[in-house]
């Protein structure tokens, strides 16, 4: 099933709101007009049995449709919750290095700088797959390292380097965190009891009454099921798909730290013009 959810995941909200709404109406609308092609007869009983069974199968997906939705808007929260943290973290790192008057101080925030982009242009894509990025490992390597190496400057102090790597394994334990998210996803079990009830839908519509008022009539209810079926697909996936986490606000912190980052390494080269 999961190739098909997929696939609505990958077109727009707009465009999935248009698309699976009108699929699965077409094919209740049709299926009793398929039927008397066939010359399949069935008793006026009958259709009115198909119209009870439409409606309890209807009431059981909307009560899986909501148990559904409000556990992949879970998921949306704790990613949420997640990327505020890290860019807690991230920031709190870059205002600790900003205090340090030092060439590595500054090498190591052009290194979170890399680091941030790299999370921004590769991971967030890797993470649709729940997978992390190599680019955005290595960056994090090379600001270790440099924080690392800090030790063997003399102006920063003890305390400090305590502080420094108490920042960076917090950065480091968030991102592991970001990616554990990436992966939650609704459990195979209610996207199998979706899938069915859709399916069994559909089937009854078969021994549905072939009058064309009725069937617009169903074709209605099978509307607005896909609505709710569209709005957790398009949920289901904290980093990937039309209404997911987004960016922006790891853009937003790294304008900002480019203008600081700036102004921190100008600052050596304005000192000396001035001597």
């Amino acid at each position: 099933m999961m190739p098909v959810v997929h696939f609505f995941q990958s077109l727009s909200f707009t465009q999935c709101t248009i698309l699976l709404p009108l699929l699965l109406a077409s094919l209740v609308f049709i299926m009793p007009w398929v039927r008397k092609k066939l010359g399949i007869e069935v008793a006026a009983e009958m259709s009115d049995s198909a119209n009870e069974a439409f409606g309890a199968i209807a009431l059981f997906f909307v009560f899986i449709a909501a148990s559904s939705l409000t556990t992949v808007q879970g998921f949306q929260k704790d990613g949420q919750k997640v990327t505020e943290v890290e860019l807690a973290h991230i920031t709190n790192l870059d205002r600790e290095l900003v205090r340090i008057d030092s060439e590595r101080a500054i090498k190591a925030r052009l290194h979170l700088k890399s680091y941030m982009t790299a999370i921004i242009e590769k991971e967030w894509k890797t993470m649709e797959n729940g997978l992390p990025s190599d680019e955005v490992e290595a960056a994090l390597g090379q600001l270790i390292s440099t924080i690392n190496h800090m030790e063997e400057d003399k102006k920063v102090s003890e305390k400090t380097l305590e502080s420094l790597e108490a920042h960076i394994e917090k950065v480091s334990d968030s991102r592991d965190e970001r990616i554990q998210v990436s992966n939650l996803h609704l459990s195979f079990i209610y996207w199998d009891m979706i899938f069915a009830f859709i399916g069994i839908l559909v089937v009854i519509s078969f021994f549905y009454h072939t009058a064309l008022p009725k069937r617009i009539g169903l074709s209605g209810k099978m509307i607005a099921l896909a609505f709710t079926l569209t709005l957790i697909i398009q949920t289901d996936g904290v980093f990937y798909g039309d209404i997911s986490i987004k960016p922006t606000a790891y853009s937003a912190s790294l304008a900002k730290m480019k203008i600081r980052t700036m102004d921190t390494a100008s600052s050596p080269s304005e000192g000396s013009n001035k001597s």
